[in-house]
């Protein structure tokens, strides 16, 4: 008999045996074109997938996957893991806020199907960055955006996606509250893992590349991780080569290659094995947390490679853009 998580890391267990392994990219990588992607992927795990019109349809079959694959675990979830289960889906919400927000700023038609949230649907047709804003009004969202909705500045549009990521991300570890000291270790492990890479290379490029305070580098970095405010503060203020010679006497070192950091999908590669090795060991709620992250990264490899065949990116290459864990894989710099 089943107790515990025992069910539904066995659920777990037996979907992701059904995810592509590295041999299944090998032989989607020689379809020539999107068609014979998609017959590929319909004989493998994605049997739903079909012909679509264009690659954004695509991207919203991939959108309803993800989610129906979340929210079919429901039934073997514990209750007291549900907020934090709902908290992780708000990440499809933000996506397409961040898109249409882009697609705003462009004067360009978003490519989202709808936004409903709490069961309102949310306008986005011909509206204005601000109108949109002011249609998320009774939302969380609405409190992370307004300060900037009338904004002209060059880089409003960074600063609103830095302050939805802020907010998801502590919107996340707010529903960690009532887990035990072990899942929130697990969590750590995991997503505290997600957070400080998500930090390191914000503060990294922040003083590499802008021209910003100490005050604001601060003002951007994500809370709950494995790095204490304190720390987040102090490499804040800390010059770009100090801060360079901190991270390359921790854990996080691979990151960096040359006094560079060399890409962020090294970073998604170390968050991939992180998740990996975690759902190998794990017989707790972490293993359950490394399968959210291990299917984003499915996820996020198979709309790679449909891109590199939509541009006739050679086999080879197309490869080259995969979030993997395998030996030799660092000459990968996607």
């Amino acid at each position: 008999m089943f107790s515990g998580l025992d069910a539904l890391n066995a659920k777990l267990q037996k979907m992701f045996s059904n995810f592509l392994d590295f041999e299944d990219y090998k032989a989607l990588s020689q379809e020539t074109d999107l068609k014979g992607c998609l017959r590929f992927l319909k004989n493998k795990n994605l049997k739903e997938i079909d012909s679509f019109s264009d690659i954004y349809e695509i991207e919203k079959f991939l959108e309803d996957y993800r989610r129906n694959e979340i929210t079919r675990l429901k039934g073997f979830l514990p209750i007291k893991y549900i907020d934090f289960m709902k908290a992780y889906l708000l990440r499809i919400d933000i996506d397409k806020i961040s898109n249409i927000l882009r697609s705003l700023k462009m004067n360009r038609d978003p490519k989202v199907s709808d936004l409903i949230i709490r069961g309102r649907k949310i306008n986005f047709k011909d509206e204005t960055i601000s109108s949109f804003v002011d249609d998320l009004k009774g939302t969380k969202y609405f409190e992370y955006l307004k300060n900037y909705k009338d904004s002209d500045a060059e880089d409003i549009l960074f600063s609103m996606e830095m302050n939805l990521d802020k907010f998801y991300y502590l919107n996340l570890v707010e529903a960690t509250k009532s887990f035990s000291n072990k899942d929130r270790e697990e969590f750590r492990e995991i997503f505290g893992v997600n957070i400080d890479l998500l930090n390191i290379i914000w503060i990294y490029r922040a003083k590499r590349y802008y021209d910003i305070s100490p005050e604001e580098i601060f003002n951007f970095t994500i809370f709950g991780g494995n790095y204490t405010s304190e720390k987040l503060l102090h490499f804040s203020y800390l010059t770009e080569e100090e801060f360079e010679e901190e991270i390359l006497k921790s854990k996080y070192k691979v990151l960096f290659y040359n006094r560079k950091i060399k890409s962020g999908r090294t970073a998604k590669r170390y968050l991939y094995a992180t998740a990996r090795a975690n759902f190998r060991s794990s017989k707790g709620i972490g293993k359950f947390m490394s399968y959210l992250i291990l299917l984003d990264i499915e996820i996020s490899n198979i709309e790679r490679m449909l891109e590199a065949a939509r541009f006739g990116i050679e086999p080879n290459e197309k490869l080259k853009y995969l979030i993997i864990d395998r030996e030799g894989s660092e000459e990968f710099g996607r």
